[in-house]
């Protein structure tokens, strides 16, 4: 089982702040706001020197376009809203909000183990890559050798994020493609 901190969710990073009352903007890394607006707590990282990390309480939380509008607990002027440019806003893992079937927290897939019903383990997920069309599972094995998968539901056949293992059933000839050569690892 997986401890909350592995489970934490990068929300977003504060890109600026609203108003003289101390409230700050978060772009948000999933382009919906509005799915954050329940929070009560955040914790924020790679502050500067004058902006201390950690949990800070929510006083109140809005979407406004494609951002997060946060008014947090001790953060009551510009110059302090200010100061928090740049951080990380990291969600606890109880806090994150479920998605709706088939659609996966970026997070969660990175460093899953993927097995193909044939081939056997083929390596960990490194990153997903968005190509504005469907997107790809950047799979690395022990010896570095990459895979793209495309996750489509012909090639994905089950993802189990809790559990951290992606099901896939590759074509022939797609594992190992980037490999020198272009030949099929085994």
């Amino acid at each position: 089982m997986s401890s909350p901190e592995e489970k934490s969710i990068v929300l977003g990073t504060v890109s600026g702040f609203r108003g003289n009352s101390g409230e700050i903007t978060v772009r948000v890394v999933s382009g919906d706001a509005a799915r954050w607006e329940h929070l009560h707590r955040v914790v924020l990282s790679g502050s500067s020197p004058g902006a201390p990390a950690g949990v800070r309480e929510v006083a109140s939380a809005r979407a406004y376009r494609d951002r997060l509008v946060l008014k947090l607990a001790g953060v009551d002027d510009a110059s302090a809203a200010a100061a928090l440019r740049g951080c990380d806003v990291i969600v606890a893992a109880e806090d994150v909000p479920e998605l709706p079937q088939g659609v996966y927290w970026v997070e969660r897939l990175v460093g899953a183990q993927v097995k193909d019903a044939v081939l056997g383990h083929i390596g960990c997920v490194a990153d997903v890559v968005e190509t504005g069309g469907i997107d790809l599972l950047l799979v690395r094995d022990a010896g570095g050798i990459e895979t793209l998968v495309p996750m489509a539901k012909e090639f994905v056949k089950d993802i189990d994020a809790d559990a951290g293992l992606i099901q896939v059933v590759l074509p022939e000839g797609l594992r190992g493609m980037n490999a020198a050569g272009g030949r099929e690892t085994a």
